[in-house]
């Protein structure tokens, strides 16, 4: 399983080049909001990056769960990182998200992060499960991104294989104490040079990049790896 969070990089007419390219991969795609209907016609599956808490009214600027439905968004991102600690997102915030995404029937994105401050005060699995706790008990199926938040965006930095296992594993076993059917990607700094070693993790269902997917040699090879690791 591949996943690409676009972030905001890419201008309309860089984005159109984008989808011809993955036109016939088997990704998960999440754009920005405005170029969702630009994404209407591969093989790959729609997602969106983010979502309102509130289910709809007067809240400018948001964006509701009906309205990324109508455009046939199967998945949403909540609790990326980036969310969390520039806009200050809390544990309240993701649950109403996550309900939200769950009431229309698309699939929850939902990502954990570990920060260093958990490392060196021991507090890693702690947090991890604090986090999993917004998790709605009438959840299906979850994927779940494990992101080691002072990797992203950083693919000169090596993960640390020991420790993302011992996290994932920690995930994993939560999840299936309480019957919920998942998949775990990795995200954080993932490229070629490191992605045969994430995906070797057990418990490891594929990866969501971002700045990988704008490399072409870099993307393809991300790619055959995540199919060969479906196969």
């Amino acid at each position: 399983m591949l996943a690409i969070n676009m972030k905001m990089h890419l201008t309309k007419d860089e984005i159109e080049e984008f989808e011809n390219y993955i036109y016939n991969k088997k990704v998960i795609v999440l754009p920005e909001y405005p170029y969702i209907p630009f994404f209407q016609r591969g093989d790959y599956l729609l997602g969106s990056q983010d979502i309102s808490r509130f289910k709809d009214g007067a809240y400018t600027g948001e964006i509701s769960a009906k309205c990324l439905k109508s455009f046939n968004c199967k998945y949403v991102m909540v609790g990326h990182s980036e969310r969390k600690y520039n806009f200050n997102e809390d544990l309240s915030i993701l649950r109403d998200k996550l309900k939200n995404v769950l009431d229309e029937d698309m699939i929850p994105i939902y990502c954990v992060d570990r920060n260093q401050d958990d490392i060196k005060n021991d507090h890693e699995f702690k947090n991890i499960e604090i986090q999993l706790e917004a998790i709605p008990d009438f959840v299906k199926y979850i994927i779940i991104v494990f992101e080691p938040s002072y990797i992203i965006g950083n693919t000169d930095m090596t993960p640390d294989i020991d420790e993302i296992s011992k996290s994932i594993t920690k995930i994993k076993e939560w999840l299936i104490e309480r019957n919920i059917n998942h998949s775990i990607l990795y995200g954080g700094g993932v490229s070629k040079k490191n992605v045969d070693d994430l995906l070797s993790i057990k418990g490891v269902d594929g990866t969501i990049i971002c700045s990988s997917a704008f490399e072409k040699s870099e993307f393809d090879y991300i790619y055959d790896k995540c199919v060969e690791n479906k196969s």
